[in-house]
């Protein structure tokens, strides 16, 4: 319930509502941490081991150098530029929705400090939406491609992102290819 609801109710001011609730009680107004899904222990090692693949094959012995001194220093870059690493490049791709249902402020509630996190999970979807692909490497992002709303990759699709990486590629790390 909203503060001006239960002062409406009980006949009595909104700020001594507030008080009661905030002061006396101890009750936080906070947002519910939004989660894309919920991710079972399984799948969370899964990504792990997935995650882990692209390590294995730098270790000496697979023909590529010892990834041991690799590391984040400051600024966020590599600290040996001459790794493996520096040279990847990744991509994603993802639903993007254009209209979000409920705002942040229209999700808050009031919470007693010694209450559990509140989560939210997302369970329906906007019909709105577009795909997305970005490509990133080390130094930034690359490439975001938007795709025209109801448009889905397919193979000409792909080979004309393809196209465009590439051209993005010459365009922002010269000397890449």
């Amino acid at each position: 319930m909203k503060i001006s609801e239960i002062a409406l109710k009980l006949q009595i001011p909104r700020s001594t509502v507030h008080e009661i609730v905030h002061g006396t009680l101890g009750y936080l107004k906070v947002s519910a941490r939004l989660v894309p899904k919920i991710l079972m222990e399984d799948h969370k090692l899964q990504r792990v081991e997935i995650s882990r693949r692209p390590l294995l094959r730098c270790q000496v012995g697979n023909g590529y150098e010892d990834t041991t001194h690799i590391g984040v220093g400051l600024g966020g870059d590599f600290q040996a530029k001459n790794n493996v690493f520096y040279n990847l490049i990744t991509g994603d791709e993802t639903w993007v929705i254009l209209n979000t249902p409920e705002t942040k402020r229209d999700s808050m509630a009031w919470k007693h400090p010694s209450s559990p996190v509140t989560k939210k999970f997302k369970v329906q979807r906007s019909a709105a939406k577009v795909m997305a692909t970005v490509f990133w490497d080390a130094k930034g992002v690359i490439l975001l491609d938007i795709f025209p709303q109801g448009q889905c990759i397919n193979a000409a699709q792909y080979c004309r992102t393809h196209d465009r990486l590439r051209a993005a590629i010459c365009r922002k790390r010269p000397g890449f290819f």
